[in-house]
């Protein structure tokens, strides 16, 4: 998506006119009364500044049909994972407000062309949750001129990117742990390191263990894939590490798993082992113990991109690529102990 090019604002701006003067101009809109000396103004600052017209956005002037789609790039946890229909909230809310509908599109990690679903459904645009640019169909869209914005981080500059710090969040978890005396903390990350969130968090737990002066060994970390049975599965296997006190899980649903792994071995929460989450699902307030976490604006996430979207689409103003992050805090309960 290159978001650099001179936009018809700029146009507007430097012949001394309105945006949708310079719309009817360079699109020959018939019926419209703009006078030669207008007309002329606009056509040479359109030259002067290598104004070069977007084919894209020249068709979806006519033929908008004020439809956003949310692309959910790990279908299997769509409905597993409250984070998702927060952001799903915080999307339609914003969506209302501007009368665009959204059409949710659950996919699978190896289905491809993310260009043609959207132009198959008829959407102006696309929010994207947990996409990587490692994918061939996301590197063609970057490449077109269809709109989307990203929730998450991604490596291409030239890219919306809606986020948190996942790192700085990661690290205040652990840091946490650390404070309260624990040394030998596990981690369970959420999701594959291809996606950027996983990635971060493991690192912000890296940052905050070697500050401390523990060193990590690599049988601490283990791999989840969005879901409860697999943070259950790795927490079993932390289990066999003699003398962990405590564990840090890359999302609550990971945590869920991990609780019930530590429950059916005949531990305690907190007295043998502290848990700490991520994302601050609804039921983690009111499980038993209450789960520790970092809350993050997940609703807000959805606001923040769907708002950059619709400014795309309106063509309300010139977009450069940028990345906005969002607060998060630290939710503190029941699931830890101070061993210190």
């Amino acid at each position: 998506m290159n978001l650099q090019k001179v936009s018809a604002a700029d146009v507007a701006k430097k012949a001394g006119v309105s945006r949708t003067t310079v719309s009817f101009v360079l699109n020959n809109s018939p019926g419209k009364m703009i006078s030669e000396d207008t007309r002329q103004k606009v056509l040479k600052a359109a030259e002067e500044l290598g104004y070069e017209p977007n084919e894209y956005a020249r068709g979806l002037a006519g033929t908008r049909h004020n439809s956003i789609g949310v692309f959910v790039c790990h279908s299997q946890s769509i409905f597993s994972d409250a984070y998702i229909p927060k952001v799903i909230e915080g999307v339609t809310q914003t969506l209302n407000k501007f009368r665009f509908q959204l059409v949710l599109q659950p996919l699978k990690l190896e289905q491809s062309d993310f260009l043609s679903i959207a132009k198959n459904d008829n959407l102006d645009g696309v929010i994207f949750i947990n996409v990587h640019d490692d994918r061939s169909d996301f590197r063609k869209l970057v490449e077109s001129d269809f709109p989307f914005v990203i929730i998450g981080t991604v490596k291409n500059k030239d890219t919306i990117q809606v986020d948190i710090d996942n790192r700085k969040s990661a690290k205040e978890a652990v840091a946490y742990l650390l404070k309260l005396g624990h040394r030998k903390i596990g981690m369970i990350a959420h999701a594959s390191v291809v996606y950027n969130a996983s990635y971060s968090r493991i690192k912000g737990y890296r940052e905050a263990m070697s500050e401390a002066g523990v060193e990590v060994r690599e049988e601490w970390i283990r791999m989840g894939d969005f879901s409860e049975e697999s943070g259950y599965n790795a927490m079993t296997e932390l289990l066999r590490i003699p003398g962990l006190t405590a564990v840090f899980a890359g999302n609550d649903v990971i945590a869920y798993g991990a609780i019930k792994a530590i429950q059916d071995s005949g531990l305690r929460i907190p007295d043998d082992i502290s848990i700490v989450g991520f994302d601050d699902d609804y039921l983690s307030r009111y499980l038993n113990p209450p789960l520790t976490t970092i809350t993050l604006p997940a609703s807000g996430l959805g606001s923040q991109a769907a708002k950059l979207l619709i400014r795309i689409i309106l063509r309300e103003d010139r977009m450069e690529p940028k990345r906005v992050l969002l607060p998060t805090y630290f939710s503190i309960r029941k699931s830890c102990r101070n061993i210190g």
